[in-house]
This record gives C-alpha cells, structure tokens and sequence, in this order.
C-alpha cells in the first residue's frame, strides 16, 4: 500500500471515530474538520458553509480562511457548487480548491470547501474520492443531529 492509500485509510478512521466524540451538530463539524486539517500543511484550509435561507454562513475552518464568513446567494463560488450540485474543483496559479455540497435529499445543507497551494500538495483523483466519501458521511451523520426532517 503505498503512502497516500494509507494517509487516506487513516483519516477514514480517524474522521469516522469524530462521530462518537461528540453530541452536536457543531462540534461534529469542528471535529471533522480538524481531523482533516490534521495532515494539511498551515497553509491549507478546510472549512464547511451552512445554507441558510438567504446565505452561505462559514460554520467553522480550519487553517487560513481564504473565504468570507458570510457570502450571499449569487455570489462567488459556493452558489455554482450549489447550482451544479457535485463536487466542483478549481485550479489556479497558486490554489487548488475542492468544494463538495452535501444534502439531506434533495436540500442543500452546506458545502465543505478545501484550499490547498499547488506547491504544498498534488490532488489527485484518489483524493477526490474521498473528499466525496467524507461528504456523505457528513449527510449520513448530520440527519442523527436533526429532530426536525423535512
């Protein structure tokens, strides 16, 4: 197994096991996005976005956050992530940036969003794989914090 096969197997497990750590909704998120940042560099960052009814909210991030807090419906990436409705990911000169929305059916909850600088790490497929597994394991584990289905 080479290096990266077992750098992701380990976060798996170790993102898997924030689940049983904590008992909101809030600290879920912190949880796994710290276990993610973990094995990033400090220039890095993970951060999720909460839909809301008129924004995008900044739940927490890990690492600089190379976003604003709140960014408004039809601004900026995040409401294309939304509209395309799967993981979009962008190269720039100096910026690779992952987003992932995550759903409960068919409602948008949040967007998990990475920022990686290309001289501090490739993305590779394997990496997209399991950014997508980490997604729905986001929507699995979010309708155990919900009382309230829709």
């Amino acid at each position: 197994m080479d290096n990266k096969s077992h750098l992701l197997d380990e976060l798996r497990l170790e993102v898997g096991l924030v689940r049983e750590q904590v008992h909101t909704l809030s600290s879920f998120y912190i949880g796994v996005t710290r276990k993610l940042a973990s094995r990033m560099t400090n220039r890095c960052s993970v951060s999720i976005y909460e839909a809301t009814e008129k924004a995008f909210k900044m739940k927490v991030c890990v690492g600089p956050c190379y976003l604003k807090n709140t960014i408004s419906f039809g601004e900026e990436i995040l409401s294309t992530v939304a509209i395309r409705g799967e993981l979009v990911f962008l190269i720039d000169d100096q910026m690779q940036k992952v987003f992932l929305p995550f759903y409960r059916q068919h409602h948008l909850l949040g967007i998990l969003s990475f920022h990686i600088p290309k001289d501090a790490y490739e993305v590779t497929e394997d990496d997209l794989v399991f950014i997508r597994e980490i997604g729905r394991f986001i929507e699995v584990q979010h309708e155990t914090f919900d009382s309230n289905p829709f």
